[in-house]
């Protein structure tokens, strides 16, 4: 049974991760944070560049930092249209993108968005969960979070005091970007504990972050071993059991 329901899960988190975008714009499902390289984007664009960015959930003066991600530093591209790249701290993964005002189509989640006339109002009736409203003392920006997508709204310095925050006023004011981010020291690890069944992609095993970002349009397979089966193929990995995940050969 909980062999079964694992595989549940598994088409449940990729069917979240495959919405159909519409022809022309861009699906924040394909790209798969942490999976995804330097390296790779440099290959899709020889001309990717380097710039800076506003790191609008941090302090203005930069003292302060995120480990997620390097800080401030960006990569962009014309084939990416108001996105911006950010690299995991001292790693080529990327485990960030910034969202900017020329950003039009899906999140992840499949919800299509225009930044550019998105209003927090907007954010909340989508995401009625996020309606808290989070700032650093030294930030410059409000953000509505669940600490994976960031969607900011920038300050006014003439509301003063800053608190209580003047929510009508806010929930007006146009998102000024947004920022999803994903821990890959966490999402790195292996699936595998002692009450997991065993996960394999093609005959290796996978962590959660690939686990995450299967599209269920590319699985030719799934084949489920319980016990014997499982632990006569695998040995003790495969006491939980085993769920092997074959792709489509392209």
């Amino acid at each position: 049974m909980k062999l079964m329901l694992s595989v549940f899960c598994l088409f449940s988190i990729s069917m979240l991760f495959s919405q159909q975008a519409a022809v022309g714009t861009i699906n924040l499902a394909d790209i798969q944070l942490c999976q995804l390289t330097l390296a790779d984007l440099k290959q899709q664009d020889k001309n990717l560049q380097e710039v800076d960015v506003i790191e609008m959930g941090l302090c203005s003066d930069g003292f302060v930092t995120d480990s997620r991600f390097e800080n401030r530093k960006a990569y962009s591209s014309p084939l990416y249209p108001g996105i911006l790249f950010q690299t995991q701290q001292y790693q080529d993964n990327i485990s960030k993108i910034r969202l900017t005002n020329e950003f039009k189509g899906y999140l992840p989640d499949g919800t299509y968005i225009d930044l550019n006339n998105l209003t927090a109002k907007m954010v909340l009736k989508n995401y009625p969960n996020l309606n808290t409203w989070n700032s650093k003392a030294c930030s410059n920006y409000w953000s509505l979070t669940n600490k994976e997508i960031y969607f900011f709204v920038k300050i006014n310095s003439d509301k003063e005091p800053r608190y209580p925050i003047d929510e009508s006023y806010y929930l007006e004011q146009r998102v000024e970007g947004i920022d999803i981010v994903s821990d890959c020291n966490l999402a790195n690890k292996p699936i595998n504990s002692k009450n997991e069944p065993l996960y394999l992609l093609d005959g290796k095993e996978i962590n959660a972050g690939v686990l995450a970002k299967l599209s269920p349009n590319d699985i030719e397979s799934i084949h489920v071993l319980k016990d014997k089966n499982a632990t006569d193929q695998y040995g003790e990995k495969g006491n939980n059991g085993v769920i092997e995940i074959f792709l489509k050969k392209k």
